[in-house]
């Protein structure tokens, strides 16, 4: 493993030599006019003001539906920066609450979703990739394509697990 200044010089010359802080700067511009799109679009969604930029990891921020809120929930809408994927997420308020649905959603179809393993720093209870290869030339069918996932998963979260659940 490199030591922290190696790198750093090694963080250095990809600035100088790549599109990597074009690409991070256009990422992050998208995620903060997807999060005011939605916030706009859905006013039944409580979209948190709060963008997570992450460590070229995740890229993501939080909203509740009414549901999900009563229930300690939310959905996070996630950029896998190493896949380029985004993603939906059930989470929980804490991990007590995560937990704890983890454990409820375990004996549940899953169908198309995913449930994560239960682990300490879990931060999704499901998981479901929205788009996997996106096309960042094309940022208006980017959002509709996200926007109509996100709907989607919520419909049937909160209809086939969430509204039924108690933890």
């Amino acid at each position: 493993m490199a030591s922290l200044n190696e790198s750093m010089i090694a963080y250095g010359e990809l600035i100088k030599e790549t599109d990597l802080q074009q690409a991070y700067k256009g990422l992050m511009q998208f995620m903060k006019d997807l999060r005011t799109h939605l916030k706009e679009k859905h006013l039944e969604y409580d979209v948190s003001a709060n963008l997570y930029p992450g460590y070229l990891d995740l890229t993501f921020f939080s909203f509740t539906t009414e549901l999900s809120k009563k229930k300690d929930l939310k959905y996070m809408v996630v950029f896998i920066h190493e896949k380029t994927e985004f993603q939906i997420w059930l989470s929980g308020r804490n991990r007590k609450v995560m937990s704890a649905y983890h454990e409820k959603f375990k004996s549940y179809k899953m169908g198309d979703y995913t449930l994560t393993s239960d682990e300490t720093g879990m931060s999704a209870i499901i998981e479901s990739s929205l788009v996997e290869d996106p096309d960042f030339d094309q940022l208006t069918e980017l959002t509709r394509q996200i926007d109509t996932g996100i709907d989607i998963f919520i419909k049937d979260i909160e209809k086939k697990y969430v509204s039924s659940s108690q933890y």
